[in-house]
């Protein structure tokens, strides 16, 4: 196994700051878990999508070409739709990458993210199947006796497109819903990150009503209205196109897109992050229903926790 380390300057920063994230190929499952899975820490994999048809085929000429009449709603997201923002009308593939295309930092394309690859692309999936073995186990996509747990985890467990163009962003700094991993993998292009660990959360400025989505621009961040965000140390880096990252359980991130980009997402629970979806499903429940939801998250983990380690999955 290799390692390489990334260094590049702290956004806001009036120094040089210099932080690090690191490069790693060819780790086994075991050594991914032990290493980053298990203690909730970040890296990049640059081998992790070498098997891949998608890396090196999708591309936004790929696109124009074999759907650039599919109609597409730039609005509609996997699970859930823009607030309080003006509604685009539908368009097509073929004239979206051309927006992609000609996108800039000043006048960005709109970003196509959050798409369910399966139902907007059925035939792509096999071009980024199988999965990387560091994306398992998943229980996400599981049966459960509770059917509401099962419907709410399976809105979440499919791969999911981002397609954007240079300038285009994430609408926010956050970390992903049910405090599930977030496996991030760059097809085509380049993204800038920036990550922020989970104790530095009383510096990101929660919205209103949300748990996992920070007021503060990391672009442009408000000091004046959010001087606490000065306190905080930002990890910045660029992914590469074939390269994966791993980003834990209630990691805050954003990002931006540097180059015309393609990528795909997976989230994924298992029990390395078990607990912590249990204290995020409990924090938002009634107090009466906290205690019997505990012990059926508990005991829905544990029983998979047993089965994982008589197949041979590490902890």
């Amino acid at each position: 196994m290799t390692s390489t380390m990334t260094t590049l300057e702290s956004p806001q920063s009036k120094t040089s700051t210099i932080i690090e994230i690191e490069r790693r190929e060819k780790l086994t499952h075991e050594e991914f878990v032990k290493e980053y899975a298990s203690v909730h820490k970040p890296v990049i994999l640059t081998d992790a999508l070498r098997h891949w048809d998608a890396v090196g085929k999708w591309t936004p000429e790929f696109f124009k070409e074999t759907f650039g009449n599919t109609e597409i709603d730039i609005n509609k997201v996997a699970y859930t739709e823009r607030k309080g923002k003006p509604r685009e009308a539908a368009t097509t593939v073929g004239k979206f990458v051309d927006a992609v295309l000609q996108s800039s930092d000043e006048s960005p394309a709109p970003y196509l993210r959050n798409q369910n690859l399966h139902e907007l692309f059925p035939s792509l999936v096999k071009d980024v199947t199988p999965l990387p073995m560091y994306l398992s186990p998943n229980w996400l996509p599981e049966p459960f006796a509770l059917k509401n747990v099962q419907r709410v985890f399976r809105e979440h467990s499919d791969l999911q497109l981002y397609f954007g163009g240079q300038g285009g962003a994430f609408p926010s700094l956050h970390y992903d819903i049910l405090a599930s991993h977030a496996y991030l993998m760059q097809i085509y292009g380049r993204k800038k990150f920036v990550i922020f660990s989970p104790e530095q959360k009383p510096y990101l400025y929660l919205q209103p009503n949300s748990r996992n989505h920070s007021q503060v621009n990391v672009e442009n961040p408000d000091l004046q209205k959010f001087p606490l965000y000065a306190k905080a140390t930002p990890t910045t880096f660029v992914l590469e196109a074939g390269e994966l990252l791993f980003v834990p359980s209630r990691w805050w991130h954003a990002t931006k897109i540097l180059t015309p980009s393609i990528s795909v997402s997976l989230n994924a629970l298992n029990q390395t992050n078990w607990s912590l979806l249990t204290d995020w499903v409990c924090e938002a429940r009634n107090p009466l229903l906290r205690i019997p939801s505990r012990l059926y998250l508990n005991a829905a983990g544990a029983w998979r926790s047993r089965r994982d380690r008589r197949i041979g999955f590490s902890r």
